[in-house]
């Protein structure tokens, strides 16, 4: 779908086989018989089980040991059907490899007979989760349990056990309450010694806890599953329960700085590269474009959040060399370039996968995967991203925009990074003349604005030059006419410019009769495209819309073939959600000449406003249909008489 050109900037994991370094950390001791294994003996023979997947028990015992934290995990399992076990049979587990040790005690099914098979070492997948622009280190161990039939359990046992002396960042754990199937029992337990001092906080409707000056308990039965909804960040609605050691978010922008600040300690190089990448640039802003331009693209993004580079960059003077580095790494060389040109930038830390600040409910640095660097210009503040190869310095880019943020300065607190007012900008200029056979020659311009500039770029360098004729002919015919093979020209599209123009000319097979009068019907097609794919989903919660601003204007030549008498209506469509405006000229050469403007700006419609919102959308996409009449010219009355 055409929404796919607003996501593909998004998060995508890159997955890739690693199974070498990471079974060293990875212990097996398993075991088919224990107290879990009681427990879903005893609920296999109950003679009422559900008719859906089900979490029969979730337990997780954390215990603290000098330099270590150990996490013991239990996990019972129930499938219904078979169609459940073939959706949800396999299931996965997140440590790092650098500074934890994953020992699995316990990975077998149970049918419906009792009957127990256990998982073989040698068919566990590891997997590498590191997203591109995350920092992040940590491996998926993917079990595929044997055995598994129409009303059979999973028994699932395995600790963690982390060096806290290898960490960079504070320890904390975000344990979710809820899962996508019912929890029959949830247990959580936390103990640590009296000198070291947690803090946690409970967001769970289903859960109780307690604690006291080292100990912590959670306890919950008969929990719901989760139900979400279509544009939805789940980490900001699911019930969760935090625990972390810092006390305030100071303490997080303090570990933070100091560990993003390492980089500082070879800079060498950095100032032979401005030599060389800032001739020819005059202004600050051709400075500042250069030097972001050179970052994004030049320096090369390799994932390397590897041990004691978890949260610290590399050296300035490395990166350079290496012509390559992660978020961190192209951040840090990004923000000391800057300063050499008199930018004051300080970095910015991102959630990439919330949206709500008030649900980060202990202050940790585990809620952030990215950085981005920020400074203060004229009054205006700029986010730049040094992974975005695309994305105008002068806009944030659109997968971080609405996303939680982390400020790096003294006295900051989580917020929201800026949105733009109108994410989704374009203008379209139409010009069609129609000829004596039926059929028309069609002109058309249209100037992609800002973030959509952006996201148009990415998606056509990412294709050949046949690919980019492609889809672009195809879109052209999914949204304006299949009646041609128009020509495309894109000037500049490598250029990392606020403005991305597309041109366009075709020829239109014949489709109109131009012996009769005129009676001419077509729709603002991409007016009308942007209009249907905005439209909202959400049925429970609110959701955001990110704003779309679009100026049409069509100018029709009937090449005296007709006179128009009969022109489409002025609109002006007034409402709190946005506004839609459009004004008709009969230019006294017989030309007719439609400008409408749409503007819906950014906001979060509530569940109860989404049904007027989208009949609004509708509303406008129906009013926005062109129709016009003509009467046969007289000189074409003449020929045929």
């Amino acid at each position: 779908m055409k929404m796919n050109l607003r996501l593909f900037l998004c998060l995508t994991a890159l997955l890739t086989t690693s199974q070498a370094t990471a079974q060293e950390a990875i212990e097996w001791k398993l075991s088919e018989s224990g107290r879990l294994f009681d427990t879903a003996d005893a609920y296999r023979s109950r003679e009422h089980r559900p008719d859906e997947v089900s979490l029969v028990m979730l337990a997780n015992d954390i215990r603290f040991k000098k330099d270590r934290v150990t996490q013991h995990i239990r996990e019972l399992w129930y499938y219904p059907t078979t169609r459940d076990v073939e959706n949800h049979g396999d299931h996965s587990i997140y440590f790092n490899e650098k500074m934890e040790k994953l020992t699995l005690l316990s990975a077998a099914s149970i049918d419906k007979h009792g009957v127990v098979t256990s998982l073989t070492p040698s068919s566990a997948q590891v997997l590498d989760t590191d997203n591109y622009r995350s920092f992040s280190d940590s491996k998926e161990v993917v079990l595929t349990i044997p055995g598994l039939s129409d009303g059979s359990l999973t028994v699932l046992e395995y600790q963690i056990d982390r060096d806290l002396s290898k960490q960079e960042a504070d320890w904390s754990e975000i344990f979710y309450s809820q899962r996508n199937y019912p929890i029959t029992t949830f247990e959580l337990s936390v103990q640590w010694p009296a000198k070291h001092k947690l803090h946690w906080s409970s967001s769970s409707h289903n859960v109780e806890c307690e604690g006291s000056s080292n100990r912590m308990r959670c306890s919950g039965s008969n929990i719901p599953a989760f139900e979400g909804d279509s544009n939805i960040y789940w980490r900001d609605h699911i019930d969760q329960i935090a625990i972390g050691e810092l006390q305030n978010w100071q303490q997080v922008i303090d570990t933070s700085n100091a560990a993003m600040h390492q980089a500082l300690k070879d800079t060498s190089g950095a100032k032979t590269l401005l030599d060389r990448i800032l001739p020819g640039t005059e202004t600050t802003d051709e400075k500042i474009s250069r030097i972001h331009e050179f970052v994004a693209r030049d320096i090369r993004y390799v994932s390397m959040s590897e041990l004691g580079h978890a949260i610290t960059p590399h050296s300035i003077a490395s990166v350079i060399k290496n012509r390559y580095g992660d978020c961190k790494d192209k951040s840090m060389l990004l923000a000391a370039l800057l300063r050499h040109i008199g930018i004051h930038p300080y970095l910015t830390l991102i959630a990439s996968d919330r949206t709500s600040p008030n649900v980060l409910s202990i202050p940790t640095m585990r809620y952030f995967d990215h950085v981005v660097v920020c400074f203060d210009r004229l009054g205006i503040q700029y986010c730049l991203d040094a992974t975005d190869q695309d994305t105008n310095w002068q806009y944030t880019p659109s997968w971080i925009q609405n996303k939680v943020a982390l400020p790096l300065k003294p006295a900051q607190m989580p917020t929201i990074i800026n949105n733009s007012r109108y994410r989704w900008q374009m203008d379209i200029s139409t010009q069609i003349k129609f000829n004596s056979e039926g059929g028309q020659t069609e002109h058309q311009e249209r100037h992609y604005h800002g973030e959509y500039a952006s996201s148009m770029r990415g998606l056509l360098l990412n294709k050949t030059a046949k690919g980019q004729t492609e889809w672009l002919t195809a879109q052209y015919q999914n949204e304006v006419s299949t009646y041609a093979e128009p020509s495309f020209d894109i000037p500049d599209l490598n250029a990392m410019t606020a403005d991305l123009a597309v041109y366009s000319d075709a020829v239109l097979r014949p489709f109109l009769n131009t012996n009769t009068e005129l009676t001419y019907e077509e729709n603002d097609a991409w007016l009308k495209n942007e209009l249907e794919i905005m439209k909202l989903s959400n049925k429970q919660f609110s959701e955001h819309f990110p704003g779309l601003k679009v100026r049409s204007e069509f100018l029709y030549d009937t090449n005296k073939i007709w006179k128009i008498t009969n022109t489409p209506a002025i609109l002006n469509f007034e409402h709190d959600f946005g506004t839609m405006h459009r004004q008709v000229f009969l230019k006294p050469d017989g030309k007719l000449l439609l400008t409408t403007e749409l503007a819906i700006p950014e906001q979060t419609v509530r569940p109860d406003q989404i049904e007027s919102f989208n009949a609004f959308l509708n509303l406008l996409k129906r009013e926005s249909l062109i129709q016009f009449e003509g009467k046969l010219s007289q000189k074409v009355q003449k020929t045929e008489v």
